[in-house]
């Protein structure tokens, strides 16, 4: 029998640790803001085709783009009066420039404040 040495047998158990965090478990899931994921915007684009993103009550403040993806629903734990998502005057709050929506995806339960649109 072939032992592994101390250093291969670290390369080994770096790789695999290496992988198993890197890849996600493709069915649908509930990816919990704050909670889980701190970044809301890193969330969205994290979230795959199936996938919720429940948000808990509070105010997030950024310009957030919507992933390339359709079927992802966006909601709030609460409701719109407990959930708002603030553009800072600066952009639109939520972009969907490029994104791909369809009938699968569902945002609800916010309130949108302080979005700035082109001109104004």
């Amino acid at each position: 029998m072939e032992y592994l040495g101390v250093r291969a047998l670290a390369k080994l158990l770096l790789a695999g640790a290496t992988i198993f965090c890197v890849v996600r478990v493709s069915t649908a899931g509930v990816l919990r803001v704050p909670e889980e994921w701190p970044q809301l915007q890193a969330t969205l684009y994290a979230a795959e085709t199936g996938d919720t993103v429940l948000v808990s009550p509070g105010v997030y403040s950024g310009n957030f783009l919507w992933p390339n993806r359709s079927g992802i629903a966006l909601l709030s734990e609460e409701g719109a009066a407990a959930t708002i998502l603030d553009g800072r005057r600066t952009e639109t709050v939520l972009g969907l420039y490029f994104a791909a929506i369809d009938s699968t995806t569902l945002i609800r339960g916010f309130t949108f404040t302080n979005g700035k649109v082109e001109g104004t």
